[in-house]
C-alpha cells in the first residue's frame, strides 16, 4: 500500500510539472555540487548460507512431528525505512558521483513449528512462530551515477560500494498452537521485544546498483530512486551462535542460521545546489 502511495504520488509530481512547462531545458551540471535529503522504504531477503537448530531429528522422531527447518519470508514481506543525506558532484554532463549516508531499519522474519506426542500419557503439544528481526544500521554507499540525457528531466542508473556498520538489532517471537504455516500477528500471543545486537556482526560491505530519474527545477532537484544492495560477509557472529543473549533460546529453541543479506529500496530526494545564486545559469531555456 505504502509503495503503491509513493508511485502514484512521484507520477502525479512529475506529470504536473511537465503540463505546466513551457519551455524545453539543457541542464548544465559539470562540476556542480547538490546537497539534499533522501527517505524511503526498503525490503530485505535472507540467503542462507548453513543452517543450525538446538534439535536434532532422531530416528525414533517423525519429521512430520518434529520440524526445526526455518521457513524464510520472501522479499517483500520483510519491510523496513531509512532516511538520510544526499550529496553529488558532476565530474561531466552525464557523470557524477554519489554518497548517500543514511539510518536504515530493516527485518528478516521466518516461521518455525515443533510438535510432539507424549505416547506414555497420550498427550499432544504443538507449536508455530514467527520470528521477527529488527536491525538498526548506518549505511554509507559510494555509487557512480550516469545520467541519460541532460534534460530537465533525466533518467540515470549507478552503481558502486557500500559500507554497513550495525547499530541495534531487536527480536520478537510471535506464536499459536496450530500448525498451518501462518501466524497472525495481530491475534497470536508474543514475547516481549529482547536485544539481538550481539548475535550480528558489528560491519559488512559489498555491491549496490540502482536506476532512477531526476526533475531538475532552477533552485532544487528531485529523484525517485530505487537501490539493489548485496553483503559479501554473513551476518551471524558464529562465536555468540548458541549465546542466549535473548533468553529466548532455549524457551523457544532457536538458533540463528548463517545468512547474508540483500536489501532492496525505494527512496525520494531533494536536492539543493550549494550556491542558489549560480544555480540561476543551471537551466539554459530553448523555443520550442
Amino acid at each position: 500500500m505504502m509503495l503503491n502511495r509513493i508511485t502514484i504520488l512521484s507520477l502525479l509530481f512529475f506529470l504536473a510539472f511537465q503540463g505546466i512547462a513551457q519551455t524545453k531545458y539543457t541542464v548544465h551540471r559539470k562540476n556542480r555540487i547538490y546537497l539534499g535529503i533522501t527517505g524511503g522504504m526498503n525490503f530485505s531477503a535472507t540467503h542462507v548460507v548453513k543452517d543450525y537448530n538446538l534439535l536434532t531429528t532422531t530416528p525414533q522422531s517423525s519429521s512430520e512431528n518434529t520440524n526445526s527447518e526455518k521457513d524464510y519470508q520472501g522479499l517483500f514481506k520483510n519491510k523496513g525505512s531509512q532516511f538520510g543525506l544526499y550529496f553529488s558532484y558532476s565530474f561531466k554532463k552525464n557523470l557524477s558521483i554519489v554518497f548517500q549516508p543514511a539510518y536504515q531499519i530493516s527485518s528478516f522474519n521466518y516461521r518455525t513449528a515443533y510438535s510432539w506426542s507424549d505416547t506414555v500419557n497420550e498427550a499432544d503439544f504443538a507449536m508455530e512462530m514467527m520470528h521477527q528481526q529488527k536491525v538498526s544500521s548506518v549505511n554509507l554507499p559510494l555509487l557512480v551515477r550516469w545520467d541519460f540525457t541532460v534534460s530537465q528531466f533525466s533518467p540515470y542508473i549507478q552503481g558502486g560500494i557500500f559500507t554497513n556498520f550495525n547499530h541495534q538489532a531487536r527480536k520478537t517471537i510471535f506464536y499459536d498452537y496450530t500448525i498451518d504455516e501462518d501466524v497472525d500477528k495481530e491475534t497470536a500471543d508474543r514475547t516481549g521485544e529482547t536485544d539481538f545486537t550481539e548475535h550480528l556482526l558489528k560491519a559488512n560491505f559489498g555491491l549496490t546498483a540502482g536506476v532512477g530519474f531526476t526533475y531538475f527545477a532552477n533552485y532544487f532537484a528531485i529523484s525517485l530512486e530505487s537501490n539493489f544492495r548485496y553483503g559479501f560477509r554473513s551476518m551471524v557472529n558464529d562465536q555468540n551462535r548458541y549465546a542466549d543473549f535473548t533468553g529466548l533460546s532455549m524457551q523457544y529453541l532457536d538458533v540463528p542460521d548463517q545468512l547474508k543479506f540483500m536489501n532492496l529500496d525505494i527512496q525520494l530526494s531533494v536536492m539543493f545546489p550549494i550556491d542558489n545564486s549560480i544555480s540561476l545559469g543551471i537551466l539554459r531555456k530553448s523555443r520550442h
